[in-house]
């Protein structure tokens, strides 16, 4: 079944404000014609550009669809239920949560910290047997992606073992569920991608959120649960401490819980920033012995997932579940699943490696030069693009990846400077004034007319940035009426010193910032470009008349020759 992309751009609704690049820690997004959309080959999954889109832009794949059908179609599925449940719905009883996939139409439910279960037990052996000094988690398809794609050099420390998820399903598979549908159900948009990579294993991927839009479009509500009877057997296995792994130091802590730990360190890491960090210095890190490391892509842990449906803080969320980890188990609902031995080898997880492009120097300052940035002073480093700095953007533009748009400080600049040239060039007064009538800019036309006062004023202050309005025009009234009364524009006819003036505002922010243009219509020039507007409109009014009256005769003309042709053609019949 071939699926379609995991993290895709509504670009009719992307706003083209950057943040997507800049909370993207491998900034694998493109921006063309203004619009940023994932780069599929680099991109990690770990949805942080989803939730930072203002604009909802950025979405993940929804796979609600296919899991109705197939309840639809009577179709048996598994929920494989990912342990951070208890965060998201620690305040439901367990058993009513188990009553809600009943009703979508789940014919059982598995929690996936069975899959973690096997996962702990296999990592722990193949730590005595390595002789591999540091040896990374591979339980997190984020960070998996992430040393895989840039940092393939490394990707021989990863733990040669599948996911709690992949685990899970095999070990269902194994115990003859071969003919259900296996769903899994959890926190993590980078699942949806794994289990693309996977083919074949996991059938479909939804997270809390979906399970929460599901539940709201079929009209299943928690408090309706108490109505509703479980059928025997619904609830397949329990685990007994892998519960824990949602959190950072969970996976440790069942290692060392429920097998003799090796002799070896454990360190655990959570968030890409740290994540990131430890890759960085694996190629000169001696620990000087055995070293398992717990990485997790999301701080705190799978428990502050991207597509949670709580959004409590880190210590609520940890304090739920650290007390409920053992809630299948406790529940005595759960039928034993019967052993199996699993394959749990990764071969299959194949992805590809990102090949980097080193530019040079003439080419990075080629770049800088082009955007206005010709000495070191004028690299901002303001994260306006999204990118770090100024040269990372420069990269990024050379990569296909950024505009030379995108740099917000070098297009202020810019659009400052064309203002400047239209205002000076306008035969019109023109002046900005601010919601406490204080001129922003004018031009010198605006001075010209205000005399010779105004104009040594302007002389002796390089300009009148900052001066009261009240005290250069004697119309400014009309300048705080519209700004008060929030007017998109307006127009007033006013005498000023013996001369009549048309003054036109224009609400550039509503109550904030307004544009005067000043015209003297007493100005012989202007007075003869009235004219000659007026004389064109006239000529352009009466050449349309003209045409309607010729297009009016000649229809006429036609109906009457029409008509004459009837009556000429029914005389020459025969009588």
């Amino acid at each position: 079944m071939k699926r379609e992309l995991v993290i895709y751009t509504e670009k009719i609704n992307c706003q083209d404000c950057y943040k997507c690049i800049k909370v993207c820690p491998v900034k694998s997004i493109k921006v063309e014609d203004f619009s940023a959309s994932v780069i599929e080959e680099t991109c990690i999954y770990c949805g942080k550009c989803i939730n930072a889109c203002p604009a909802g832009a950025k979405r993940y794949r929804d796979d609600t669809d296919i899991v109705r059908e197939w309840a639809q179609n009577g179709q048996k599925m598994i929920a494989c239920l990912a342990p951070s449940f208890l965060s998201d719905y620690g305040d439901e009883k367990l058993e009513n949560l188990l009553k809600v996939f009943y009703c979508l139409g789940f014919s059982g439910v598995s929690e996936t910290a069975i899959g973690a279960d096997l996962v702990a037990h296999q990592t722990n052996r193949f730590l005595t047997e390595t002789q591999k000094e540091v040896v990374l988690a591979t339980c997190c398809p984020s960070v998996v992606n992430y040393i895989k794609i840039y940092y393939p050099e490394y990707e021989g420390h990863l733990a040669p073992i599948v996911s709690p998820m992949i685990a899970h399903v095999r070990l269902l598979r194994a115990a003859g569920y071969t003919n259900h549908k296996l769903v899994f159900v959890g926190p993590c948009i980078a699942k949806k991608r794994e289990s693309d990579i996977y083919e074949n294993e996991t059938d479909a991927v939804i997270t809390f959120e979906e399970l929460g839009r599901l539940m709201e479009s079929e009209g299943i509500y928690f408090s309706d649960m108490d109505r509703v009877e479980l059928p025997r057997g619904f609830v397949i296995g329990a685990s007994e401490r892998a519960g824990l792994f949602p959190v950072d130091n969970g996976m440790i802590s069942t290692m060392c819980k429920d097998v003799k730990p090796v002799d070896a360190g454990f360190m655990s890491f959570s968030g890409m920033k740290s994540v990131m960090e430890v890759c960085s210095e694996l190629e000169s890190w001696k620990p000087g012995k055995k070293v398992f490391v717990e990485l997790m892509a999301c701080d705190g842990g799978c428990i502050k997932g991207p597509a949670t449906s709580n959004k409590e803080g880190i210590a609520a969320k940890r304090n739920r579940l650290l007390k409920e980890f053992d809630a299948f188990k406790r529940s005595g609902l759960a039928v034993t699943l019967p052993k199996r031995d699993v394959d749990l080898s990764y071969d299959a997880y194949k992805v590809p490696y990102k090949i980097n492009c080193l530019y040079s120097e003439r080419e990075i300052q080629e770049v800088l030069n082009s955007m206005g940035k010709t000495s070191k002073e004028d690299e901002l480093n303001c994260s306006g693009c999204g990118y770090d700095n100024c040269r990372a953007y420069a990269a990024a533009v050379l990569d296909g990846k950024a505009e030379r748009e995108m740099c917000i400080s070098q297009m202020r600049k810019e659009a400052q400077n064309q203002a400047s040239v239209l205002l000076r060039k306008m035969p019109y007064g023109v002046v900005l004034v601010d919601e406490n009538l204080r001129i922003v800019d004018t031009n010198e036309k605006f001075i010209e007319l205000g005399g010779e006062e105004i104009a040594m004023i302007s002389e002796a202050l390089g300009g009148l940035g900052g001066a009261d309005l009240r005290k250069i025009v004697p119309y400014h009234k009309y300048f705080q009426s519209v700004i008060a009364g929030g007017e998109e524009s307006a127009e007033f006819d006013v005498r000023d010193n013996n001369r009549n003036i048309r003054l036109s505002l224009l609400s550039i922010q509503p109550n904030k910032l307004v544009c005067g243009i000043i015209q003297n219509m007493d100005d012989s020039q202007l007075v003869k470009d009235i004219i000659s507007e007026k004389i064109r409109e006239v000529i352009k009014h009466n050449a349309e008349s003209v045409q309607r009256i010729a297009y009016i005769l000649g229809e006429s003309a036609s109906y009457t020759e029409s008509i004459l042709n009837m009556v000429i053609d029914s005389d020459k019949k025969p009588r």
